[in-house]
């Protein structure tokens, strides 16, 4: 079962959509109420008609910038006639002023060659025009002044903040450095675009995954938090919360697991861990495999903490309401159920996963031990029964059966001692006689394709020396020890062979949604071969093969 655990330092790139371009942390116009007032978004007085009539010829000519690249030099006229327009004084309108300005110059930086340290003359100022200019502290600057006395302008700055396509360049340039491992690029570019946009999670989330790449957790921690409570505010961010949420919760779980970790410090850290977790789960649609990771990785947190009854409240609902919830979140409940020694919980969890999925061979052969545990071995021999007619390749299975009737023929009486005997045998010879052991690594199930990998042992010569008798308990020590050898040299003997494994994804009703064979290389007797087969299969939750020549 996956952990959710690892961090993701690699990020994709944003596309230039109209959510990604919009202004971004301010929620969409036609899903929400009436967007606040700001008096200095509105031209003032006859400069800031003139400034802004500049910078709507200059928006039209941005976006013909596409088809038509020459249209840039006439954008940047115009955003320089804006510029040189709001530079003089501005008596009683001076919000207006820095509102249009910062306005303007965030336009600059979607042209193309002007870089973010441009003269001053180049962007249209002809006091100092021989100084350099830094584009970005300045617009923040001057938003900041709007922000600060009007705080209903937020919802407009923003737009100019982070929905224009410098602010996407910027960011994507950071995402690339990073997924290169250009940490000074990627720091750079980072840096940037989170001052000019701290409303938006991308800068400060790059500069996390910067300083976790470094080795610094507390400062990577410190920007994922921040990151996570700019995602928090805006709906379309909800992929990255999780992600800096579950980046958080992976740092402290590495900590709190570290056996080189003080107890105390462990205790704490899975504290944090616990906290993260519940955060992530907390975000309003996480499901699926984020989710049953998550809350897999909460419950051994609090586990680590002691804090069992916290575990037990985690999958309370999922004792009586089974169907609310996918196989995967089941299962890794029912896991920290048995972690916690709460084996009736786990047993009544693992059966609730077989509910949904009646096919799923975790659950199966978890369901199956449980029962041992808890002393109910009647009902193991159907369920494994069950097992192996999904999983026929692990000798471990058939043994679950025999162990069983080990404790059940202790109930009978007469004849059907016997009879209870000779089936336990039958379990254990099965297991012993198999003539190769299928191990798996790997189940991902997708939109439209699964795949399985895994391992094939060949045990042919644990099979000859079972056929020998080499395997029993009964006997001399000599007997055996001779059958053994026997049963080595037969082995030795034995050509090498291939395995072929029929696989055949399935539903949750068991309908077969596609199947695929996989054959090993030629194996001698005690040596292995990996596998991988990938089946066309949309959404399979299960799968089950048969050992074929």
């Amino acid at each position: 079962m996956a952990v959710f655990v690892r961090i993701l330092p690699a990020v994709a790139l944003l596309a230039a959509t109209a959510t990604s371009l919009r202004a971004q942390g301010t929620p969409a116009p036609a899903a929400q109420p009436a967007p606040p007032v700001c008096e200095a978004s509105s031209p003032g007085g006859s400069v800031g008609a003139r400034a802004n009539l500049s910078l709507q010829l200059a928006t039209k000519d941005q976006a013909a910038m596409k088809t038509n690249p020459a249209s840039a030099a006439s954008a940047a006229k115009n955003l320089q006639t804006a510029v040189k327009t709001l530079e003089g004084p501005a008596k009683g309108e001076e919000l207006n002023r820095d509102y249009m300005l910062g306005s303007v110059l965030a336009m600059w930086l979607n042209q193309p060659d002007v870089g973010y340290s441009p003269k001053r003359s180049a962007v249209g100022f002809t006091t100092n025009p021989d100084a350099t200019i830094d584009l970005v502290s300045t617009i923040d600057s001057l938003f900041k002044i709007v922000e600060a006395s009007k705080p209903g302008c937020s919802y407009y700055t923003a737009y100019w903040r982070g929905g224009q396509q410098g602010y996407l360049t910027m960011v994507n340039n950071a995402i690339a450095a990073l997924n290169a491992d250009k940490l000074d690029s990627a720091t750079y570019f980072a840096t940037l675009a989170n001052k000019l946009y701290p409303g938006s999670p991308y800068g400060a989330m790059v500069l996390g995954n910067i300083a976790n790449k470094k080795n610094n957790n507390d400062e990577a921690v410190k920007y994922w938090q921040a990151a996570a409570t700019s995602a928090a505010a805006d709906t379309v961010y909800r992929d990255v919360q999780r992600q800096v949420l579950g980046n958080i919760a992976s740092v402290y779980m590495s900590t709190a697991r570290d056996p080189k970790t003080p107890k105390a410090a462990q205790a704490e850290a899975a504290k944090k861990a616990t906290e993260a977790y519940n955060q992530l789960l907390a975000v309003p649609g996480t499901s699926g495999s984020v989710a049953s990771g998550a809350r897999q990785n909460l419950q051994q947190a609090l586990l680590i903490t002691g804090d069992t009854s916290s575990v037990t409240k985690s999958y309370s609902d999922m004792l009586t309401n089974p169907t609310a919830y996918d196989y995967q979140a089941l299962l890794t409940s029912a896991v920290a159920a048995v972690r916690a020694n709460r084996n009736a919980d786990a047993a009544k969890l693992f059966e609730n996963v077989l509910v949904v999925n009646p096919y799923n061979r975790d659950a199966l052969f978890n369901l199956a031990v449980t029962y041992l545990n808890i002393g109910q071995q009647e009902k193991v021999p159907p369920l494994v029964t069950r097992l192996v007619a999904v999983d026929p390749g692990n000798p471990e299975n058939y043994l679950l059966a025999a162990r069983a009737y080990v404790d059940i023929v202790k109930t009978r009486k007469g004849p059907a001692v016997a009879a209870t005997n000779d089936t336990t045998m039958t379990w254990f010879n099965r297991s012993q006689k198999l003539p190769v052991e299928v191990t798996f690594s790997e189940f991902s199930p997708g939109e439209k394709q699964v795949e399985i990998a895994g391992t094939v042992l060949d045990r042919r010569d644990k099979a000859a020396q079972a056929e020998q008798g080499g395997t029993t308990s009964s006997g001399s020590a000599a007997a055996r020890a001779a059958a053994a050898k026997k049963a080595a040299a037969a082995a030795a003997s034995l050509p090498p062979k291939a395995v072929t494994l029929k696989f055949e994804a399935l539903d949750k009703s068991g309908t077969v949604l596609g199947s695929q064979s996989v054959t090993t290389d030629p194996l001698q007797p005690g040596k292995s071969a990996p596998f991988r087969v990938k089946i066309d299969a949309a959404n399979a939750v299960a799968y089950r093969y048969t050992l074929g020549d």
